[in-house]
């Protein structure tokens, strides 16, 4: 059965813009989406993106669209029902992404918030979204955890121009030059105000995060692999309306079709398992 969010875990979600629940996913699940992710990550498919070397996979995206166990994950109570609930209505899937951090050569991803990204390329109108983190492998403060500033997404989107993109059209989304990145002024800004913590947890912890977080990562140097997987849903009376070109279905869904949850056993089916 899913359980709701508490009041306190709410008004933590609300004040600091993020909250942590471990246990969130079992240990068998944690190993399906593992060996899973391996697999995936093997396949030369549109959604994939390196790291700068060419060579160690930096990202993975809309694996929800062609993989059966990514798409029934996105539909597990306990994250339909919790999307729901922080956000006050039904929702879909508007994007998936599964985020590399390879042993001794992951890669930076700079400050930035994610709201953004969809406001400019995509015409979201309001950040009515939520992220769910899955911890896919062990978050050390070794492996580059994910680093955010609590409370920042009080600011609102921190409006920026976007830096030269060049060929990697919306890969640049996604390098480790960012299109929209936050400058180090705001950064400190922010930072002497409000701090910067570094959730971290075993494998199979849920971070659930604001699109306005203010979020980084540093580069891996450990001998250790750091995989999360971010679902983002959002609310369906939100769908975004683009001015020009859409980016890629794969990247931003276009089925914006109410998510009906599926049983929480549904990642153990036996279809999943052949």
């Amino acid at each position: 059965m899913t359980k709701p969010l508490s009041p306190a875990q709410i008004e933590q979600y609300r004040t600091d813009g993020y909250v942590e629940l471990p246990d969130f996913l079992t240990t068998t699940e944690v190993d399906l989406l593992r060996e899973e992710i391996g697999r995936l990550a093997a396949e030369d498919s549109p959604g994939r993106v390196l790291e700068r070397d060419g060579k160690l996979v930096r990202a993975l995206h809309g694996c929800h669209q062609t993989n059966g166990l990514c798409k029934r994950l996105t539909e597990l109570p306990r994250m339909v029902g919790l999307s729901e609930q922080v956000l006050g209505g039904k929702v879909y899937v508007h994007q998936f992404k599964i985020n590399f951090k390879a042993a001794f050569g992951g890669d930076v991803w700079q400050w930035h918030q994610d709201y953004i990204f969809w406001r400019k390329e995509d015409g979201m109108r309001a950040p009515h979204v939520l992220n769910i983190m899955l911890f896919v492998d062990e978050v050390t403060e070794f492996n580059g955890p994910l680093m955010v500033i609590p409370g920042s997404h009080m600011a609102g989107m921190i409006d920026v121009g976007p830096k030269v993109a060049g060929d990697e059209g919306w890969k640049a989304s996604f390098s480790a030059d960012l299109k929209y990145s936050l400058d180090q002024d705001t950064i400190a800004g922010l930072v002497q105000n409000r701090g910067i913590v570094a959730p971290k947890g075993p494998a199979g912890t849920a971070l659930l995060f604001h699109p306005n977080l203010a979020h980084a990562s540093v580069p891996n140097l450990s001998p250790l692999d750091r995989t999360v997987l971010i679902v983002t849903y959002n609310r369906v009376d939100n769908v975004p309306v683009p001015e020009g070109e859409r980016r890629p279905d794969f990247l931003v869904s276009r089925d914006a079709t109410p998510l009906t949850p599926l049983s929480e056993d549904v990642l153990m089916a036996p279809e999943m398992l052949s």
